[in-house]
């Protein structure tokens, strides 16, 4: 029975961190989906389809239509004495018409377009993984900023707990002053303190107000209810470094130089096109002493089909200096990549040893509230008993408050460090 009770407690408190998570789940959601940042950036995905787009035209034919007129002189002749007169035969005319179709087909170019088509796509693919790093970055932002809002909210709880003891003991004095127990500097000094604590719980509340409101611009709607019942994010200890988005934007980065030296390697590949032409031009019958012939004689159809085949030869070496940059850069993305598993890896090492000693202070800080409370009882006792003064008990209670703001400052010290944690491994918490 006893392990049965166990087990629907643990059913009970992760089904309440579930819902905890899904409410700093949807808050990080509504920012990733009104961010006009991430938004500005998603269009540069649209921007390389089309480039894509674009590239894969280059294996659709080409068509123009091309008309001209040209003059030419002089133009060949020949003279031949066919009589009394010489005839003069001008094999063409001086004015040429043209007017045609052409088309220009690539058939084969040794896969030059191809593989700029993948490199395209692997820019794309880099576009998105910078993305996916803005928005993890901003995830993180967001989830820090919550955490700060709960601490805030049990630091208020804290200084109102205190504010509403300084009042009662203010009322107490006011009461002594009517019945000529205590004088008026009394009751100032606890005016005085009335006003300082209120002033405390004041610049909390406008803090909290200030993030919230910061939260609430970047979902673009009220957050209410997602920040009506806070706590802090479930922790755990899933992921690695190498999960971490930088690591794949490096990745996507090193494809793209790996996927340049392939096209430069085809820089010298030849072309191999086909051509056609389809129009009407004059100039078919020569002109005989200088006479034009009829139109309907002089302009015929014509038509031309062809393979051409260019082979570049010379170019000033620049598709070797083009490999020769991409390889550098590879080796540049090599050193920032084994500096970024360096510096993640420290990360971690740190991380793991500053949440332990956090979690040890926290620990000894439950302790020193336990002292604290048990050592204000023991002075609020002795003060009714008129053993202490009213400024021991004061201290008693200072310690007392200090004490848990202290508690409360190390709880989000700890949920801070474990989300670097997570982020330095990658846990995209969001998306469970």
């Amino acid at each position: 029975m006893k392990k049965y009770l166990c087990l629907l407690f643990w059913a009970i408190h992760f089904s309440s961190i579930a819902q905890v998570n899904q409410d700093l789940n949807s808050i990080v959601k509504n920012v990733l989906d009104h961010s006009p940042a991430l938004k500005g950036q998603k269009t540069l995905l649209s921007v390389g389809e089309t480039k894509s787009q674009i590239q894969k035209s280059y294996a659709d034919p080409i068509i123009a239509y091309e008309a001209g007129i040209t003059r030419i002189d002089p133009v060949s002749k020949a003279t031949f004495a066919t009589g009394p007169a010489s005839t003069v035969l001008q094999f063409q005319p001086n004015m040429n018409y043209t007017t045609h179709f052409i088309a220009n087909q690539v058939l084969y170019d040794w896969g030059k377009n191809a593989q700029n088509i993948e490199k395209i796509r692997l820019e794309n693919k880099l576009t998105q993984s910078q993305i996916d790093v803005m928005a993890f970055g901003m995830a993180y932002q967001i989830a820090t900023i919550y955490h700060q809002i709960h601490y805030l909210k049990n630091v208020v709880t804290i200084q109102t707990a205190e504010l509403k003891r300084i009042k009662d003991q203010a009322a107490i004095i006011e009461q002594q002053i009517k019945l000529g127990e205590a004088i008026e500097l009394d009751a100032m000094g606890w005016r005085i303190k009335v006003t300082n604590q209120e002033n405390k719980v004041s610049e909390t509340q406008s803090q909290i107000g200030k993030l919230i409101d910061f939260l609430e611009t970047q979902a673009g709607k009220e957050l209410k209810k997602e920040l009506t019942n806070m706590t802090t994010l479930n922790q755990s200890n899933e992921g690695s470094i190498e999960n971490n988005p930088s690591f794949k934007q490096l990745d996507a980065e090193k494809a793209i130089l790996d996927q340049e030296i392939n096209v430069q390697s085809k820089a010298s590949s030849p072309t191999l096109s086909g051509v056609a032409t389809l129009g009407i031009r004059n100039g078919y019958l020569p002109r005989i002493n200088g006479e034009t012939p009829p139109i309907t004689d002089d302009f015929r159809v014509n038509s031309m089909l062809g393979i051409k085949l260019t082979v570049p030869i010379y170019s000033g070496k620049r598709a070797y200096y083009q490999q020769n940059i991409a390889k550098i850069q590879q080796e540049r993305v090599n050193f920032l990549k084994e500096e970024k598993n360096t510096q993640l890896a420290y990360e971690v090492r740190q991380g793991e040893v500053n949440l332990k000693n956090l979690q040890d202070k926290m620990a000894l800080q439950v302790k020193v509230i336990e002292q604290a409370k048990y050592a204000y009882k023991l002075a609020e006792a002795r003060y009714k008993e008129g053993t202490i003064k009213q400024l021991e008990i004061d201290q008693a209670q200072n310690t007392l408050e200090e004490a848990q703001l202290m508690e409360e400052n190390f709880r989000l010290q700890i949920h801070l460090q474990q989300m670097d944690l997570l982020k330095a491994k990658g846990l995209r918490f969001w998306e469970n």
